[in-house]
C-alpha cells in the first residue's frame, strides 16, 4: 500500500532574522499545497513563532532526535521518522545537496522532492537575502514565482492584520555580537529625548543584556522608559502588537517588526550589508554608517522622516 505523504518539511537552525526571510518560501508552499501539512523543523520558540504568524505547525529540533540525521540517519525517534516518511517536499537550509544530511533524508524517504537551498550568498551578489533564497527555487518554478509575488506583498503591505495605534516607539538596544551594537548610552540618549517630546517608549532588554549590563545600567534605562524582558519570542511579538514604530540594529526583532509593517528605523554598522539584510517591509527606513561614530541627532532625524 502506498503511504499518504502530505507533509512538507522546512529544516532551519539559523538566528531569528534569517528565520524570518524564510517565511515567504513557507507561505508560498502553503498556498501552492493547501491540503498538505506545513512543518518547520527548527528550535522550539522559533517554531512556536511561526505557528503564531504563518499559521504553519512545527517540530522541535531539540527535542525530536533530528540530529541523527547530520550521522548516521539511523535510530530516528519514531514520531519524526514517521513525519519524514509522510512528507513530499523537504527544504532543506542547513546542508549541501551531497553532504550527509541531505544523503540520508534521501535514504529515509527517496520519494520525497528534496530542494537543499544555500544561505551564503556570493559576495557578488547585491540583491536582498530574500531574492536569493527564492533564487534557490528555480528547480521548481511555481514555488520559486509564488514566493516572488509573496515577496512583493510582504514588502507592500507586511504580515498580518490591521494593527493597534498606541503611539509608543519600542527601542531594542541589544543585538549580541558587540560590533554590531549602537552605544547603549546613545539608546538611553534617544530614549529620554522622545520622553521629552511626550512620546510613550518601551524598551526590550532581553537574557544578553540583563547578563551582561550593570545593575545600574539596567535601571538607568527602567527610569527613562517602560522596560520589558519578554521571555519568549511570541512574547516578544505580543510587545510589538501594537506599536507605532520601532528602533534597533541588524537583529532579529528588527526583522520582525518590519515584516509586520511597523515603522522600523535599522541602524547598519559598516558591516551589515544593509541592501542584503534590511528587515523585509513596508515602512522600513535603514540609516548605514560606522556605530561607534553615529550620533544621536542623526537617529532623531531618520526617526522623524518615518514618523511623518
Amino acid at each position: 500500500m502506498t503511504q499518504l505523504r502530505r507533509n512538507i518539511l522546512l529544516f532551519h537552525l539559523g538566528a531569528l532574522g534569517d528565520f524570518i526571510v524564510t517565511w515567504p518560501i513557507a507561505l508560498a508552499l502553503a498556498r501552492l499545497h493547501p491540503q498538505s501539512r506545513v512543518f518547520y523543523v527548527t528550535h522550539g520558540q522559533k517554531g512556536a513563532l511561526a505557528e503564531k504568524v504563518l499559521r504553519v505547525e512545527s517540530l522541535d529540533v531539540e527535542t525530536g532526535g533530528w540530529h541523527r540525521l547530520f550521522g548516521s540517519g539511523e535510530d530516528l525517534p519514531a514520531s519524526s521518522a514517521r513525519a519524514l516518511a509522510g512528507a513530499h517536499t523537504i527544504v532543506n537550509f542547513l546542508s549541501g545537496p551531497d553532504e550527509a544530511w541531505s544523503r540520508n533524508v534521501t535514504v529515509a524517504n527517496p520519494e520525497a522532492k528534496l530542494l537543499s537551498i544555500p544561505t551564503v550568498a556570493p559576495d557578488n551578489f547585491t540583491g536582498h537575502q530574500s531574492e536569493f533564497l527564492a533564487s534557490g527555487l528555480a528547480p521548481w518554478p511555481a514555488a520559486e514565482a509564488a514566493t516572488r509575488q509573496i515577496l512583493r506583498s510582504v514588502n507592500e503591505r507586511g504580515l498580518g492584520a490591521p494593527r493597534a495605534n498606541d503611539g509608543a516607539i519600542v527601542i531594542h538596544p541589544g543585538g549580541g555580537a558587540p560590533r554590531k551594537c549602537w552605544p547603549a548610552e546613545r539608546y538611553l540618549e534617544l530614549a529620554r529625548r522622545l520622553r521629552e517630546r511626550g512620546r510613550p517608549v518601551r524598551v526590550l532588554l532581553g537574557e544578553v543584556e540583563l547578563e551582561q549590563w550593570s545593575r545600574d545600567q539596567v535601571q538607568s534605562f527602567r527610569d527613562a522608559a517602560d522596560v520589558r524582558t519578554p521571555a519568549s519570542l511570541v512574547e516578544l511579538l505580543d510587545e510589538m502588537s501594537s506599536d507605532w514604530a520601532f528602533v534597533g540594529i541588524d537583529s532579529g526583532p528588527g526583522h520582525l517588526a518590519g515584516i509586520f509593517g511597523v515603522r522600523t528605523l535599522g541602524l547598519f554598522g559598516a558591516t551589515s550589508h544593509p541592501a542584503r539584510w534590511k528587515p523585509l517591509g513596508p515602512q522600513v527606513r535603514v540609516l548605514a554608517a560606522p556605530l561607534e561614530s553615529l550620533q544621536v541627532d542623526a537617529a532623531m532625524a531618520a526617526l522623524d522622516e518615518i514618523l511623518g
